[in-house]
């Protein structure tokens, strides 16, 4: 086996003179990572009978480890996870000024048609409070993603990852001073239709 498999990585050190106390080490490690978790473990050399014998061994472990854990995160994904401010990729929360000269809240949300268009809309906070704002919005990009076959999270795992971190957003206010008593007032009524249901 003389090219280096995938996850796989050489380890060899030895004492220096800056490191006379250093223990001689030799083997291979597996590193792999998923959901933000690493998994490695160490191949010795002496152990698993040479360097070609301990190089098998942790290949044969690769291999098993990749078949009980999930699939990498595509990286446009992995991505677009990494700049959503709410968790939830394609949910985003913003302070709009409708022409009023006031900044008002809402709940946005955006998704690709099976044609690639860019689609959006937005939920009011105003209208609806903040809780049915991000609940409907949910409701809606579950939908539009079941539509056209895209990876899809439950609805109400969506809404638990992105109602903090929207609440968080919101609290800070639209110049992050915090939310006036009054905004607060018309963003926690309750809205006229009742149901949480899109």
């Amino acid at each position: 086996m003389t090219d280096k498999p995938k996850n796989v990585f050489r380890i060899d050190i030895e004492p220096t003179d800056e490191h006379p106390d250093r223990h001689p080490t030799h083997g291979w490690q597996v590193r792999i990572k998923r959901q933000k978790k690493q998994h490695t473990k160490y191949f010795s050399d002496k152990r698993f009978g040479g360097r070609e014998e301990a190089l098998s061994k942790a290949v044969a472990y690769r291999d098993e480890l990749l078949e009980t854990l999930p699939d990498p995160m595509d990286p446009v994904r992995r991505s677009a996870e990494a700049r959503s401010k709410t968790g939830v990729i394609g949910l985003n929360f913003c302070w709009k000024d409708d022409g009023s000269g006031t900044p008002k809240p809402y709940v946005q949300l955006s998704w690709l048609e099976g044609d690639g268009t860019r689609r959006s809309a937005a939920y009011s906070v105003r209208k609806w409070n903040l809780r049915r704002a991000v609940w409907k919005a949910c409701v809606r990009l579950h939908k539009a993603r079941e539509e056209h076959n895209n990876e899809v999270d439950e609805v109400n795992d969506m809404f638990q990852t992105a109602y903090p971190n929207i609440k968080e957003q919101y609290d800070l206010g639209p110049d992050g001073n915090g939310v006036s008593e009054e905004e607060m007032e018309k963003s926690t009524a309750e809205p006229e239709v009742a149901s949480m249901d899109a």
